[in-house]
């Protein structure tokens, strides 16, 4: 099969302190301080089969996610910028929907032919975590794109029970391929849609809302805010093409933070009452979070997606002093969150076609790498068949 596949060089900073097992399994913690020289290229990679519990699917749509683009740039030093888990070379490619092709002896629930978007957050289902319900933090944690083979390619297998049905979705869109491209959405609409709605049981319709970042997280995080009725949407990004993007979406503002009082525009757009929730989805926390402090509403939240690569200062006295509650959030898997962002597609409350601004073929994918290194674009997916 044709596949994209990333290859970086093992060159470990003398200032990291690796573990026996990433020396062991090469899967490592914090990859911009191990993965030198990142480079990507299409050619032909041995066809998957499946084990007993997995499934092969043929990949019909898979999505550049700003992590796939984290991996293959590098900084000035040559070190790969993604802070997160990796092991190399490996396909990568994680947002992504197709049709199943080959089912192991034990797979009950799918067929062959069925259509199916596939979460990246391979859980492991006994560990500790797992079993209390944090599957998202598995001690175990496998991630598809990042330690083992992703959807940038003609077929990938997983486990079955990673695998959602798009049949909803079909059959409101009328149009197998159109719902398999918006299949592969579900993925990062499913980070934002954990990160507002699971982990800090706060959300309430009317809320006054502030994304930061208008890439497809922030996007999503967006159109999930508009659907679940909140009274005011405002969306921040530096990119002219991305606000047009949230515009289209459906923010009440949009507006480039450049040279912006963020606590006297927050104040002035919520009547002096603040913003109640709060998405950073920059990955730029000391842009946008550590400015805010009066523009915080009382019993406000704060969630952040955006990886951030070092430590930045945020005012506790006034977290303290207007209730406000900050969680992190990482991954979409748990909690029905597929289901839920398939079932709210299908019901046309979340259209995210707007944000699809190239569809582009697999032998394109350096091209396409190479045209998302301005950021001018919101979501390029991947058509590998």
């Amino acid at each position: 099969m044709k596949a994209l596949t990333l290859t970086a060089d093992w060159a470990p900073r003398p200032e990291y302190a690796l573990t026996d097992i990433e020396r062991q399994t090469r899967k490592i913690r914090n990859g911009c301080m191990v993965w030198k020289n990142p480079r990507i290229s299409v050619g032909d990679c041995p066809d998957p089969t499946p084990k007993d519990d997995e499934v092969v699917i043929q990949v019909a749509a898979v999505g550049i996610c700003g992590s796939d683009m984290h991996m293959y740039e590098a900084g000035e030093d040559g070190y790969m910028l993604y802070p997160g888990l990796t092991r190399f070379p490996n396909i990568l490619g994680h947002e992504f929907a197709g049709r199943v092709m080959e089912t192991g002896k034990a797979v009950r629930d799918l067929k062959v032919g069925d259509l199916v978007a596939v979460e990246e957050i391979q859980w492991c289902g006994e560990c500790a975590s797992c079993r209390r319900g944090f599957v998202n933090h598995c001690d175990n944690l496998e991630e598809l794109g990042f330690t083992t083979p992703g959807a940038m390619a003609q077929y990938v297998s997983v486990r079955a029970r990673y695998c959602w049905k798009l049949d909803e979705l079909a059959d409101r869109l009328g149009d197998e391929r159109e719902a398999l491209v918006m299949g592969a959405m579900v993925e990062p609409t499913g980070v934002s849609y954990h990160a507002m709605f699971n982990r800090l049981h706060t959300w309430q319709p009317g809320a006054y809302v502030v994304v930061f970042g208008a890439g497809p997280i922030g996007l999503a995080a967006e159109a999930l805010a508009v659907a679940a009725g909140a009274s005011q949407v405002i969306v921040f990004d530096t990119s002219a093409s991305r606000r047009e993007i949230a515009s289209r979406l459906g923010a009440t503002q949009v507006l480039d933070p450049t040279g912006l009082n963020l606590n006297e525009v927050l104040l002035d757009l919520t009547y002096g009452r603040g913003v109640d929730f709060v998405v950073e989805a920059a990955g730029a926390p000391e842009h946008t979070l550590t400015p805010l402090t009066q523009s915080l509403a009382v019993n406000g939240t704060i969630t952040v997606i955006g990886l951030a690569g070092r430590p930045v200062p945020v005012s506790l006295v006034h977290y303290q002093q207007r209730g406000v509650q900050l969680a992190g959030s990482l991954g979409h898997a748990g909690h029905g969150t597929f289901m839920n962002v398939i079932r709210m597609m299908a019901s046309g409350k979340l259209d995210l076609r707007p944000m699809v601004s190239a569809r582009m073929p697999l032998d394109d994918a350096p091209s396409a790498f190479k045209r998302l290194e301005s950021r001018e674009d919101a979501k390029i997916i991947l058509l590998p068949n």
